[in-house]
């Protein structure tokens, strides 16, 4: 398993069955600016063609930049937390995309011997 740490919270973990890029904040500045990716990343989208899963940990725009979803193959399913509030699911299926929502701390095959494990912080 390989596991890249992008820049700030994003990260792409590899192994020879799967590929699943966490909490995509690739291009552009968030909270209005204020913020931005240092040192500069430089997104091409074909690099994340591959990917198998997106996962969103919450929806902080530095975890869930709608930039950055907006470049990305809407094919990919992304991965929640069964969150009582909705807006994170409804900003995602906004975009395109299908979310599948995970219960905590339930164990689900990705793909062949993957599987994953939300513990969220709300519960």
């Amino acid at each position: 398993m390989k596991v890249t740490s992008l820049n700030s919270a994003s990260v792409l973990i590899e192994d020879e069955d799967v590929k699943i890029l966490c909490d995509p904040w690739l291009i552009g500045e968030e909270y209005f600016g204020s913020w931005g990716i240092y040192p500069p990343y430089e997104f091409k989208a074909k690099m994340f063609e591959d990917v198998d899963f997106i996962y969103i940990s919450h929806i902080h725009p530095d975890h869930c930049s709608k930039q950055t979803l907006q470049n990305l193959g809407k094919k990919i399913p992304i991965l929640i937390h069964n969150f009582p509030e909705k807006s994170l699911k409804f900003k995602i299926e906004e975009l395109g995309f299908k979310v599948i929502e995970l219960e905590h701390n339930l164990r689900i095959r990705l793909k062949n011997n993957v599987f994953i494990n939300i513990l969220a912080a709300d519960n």
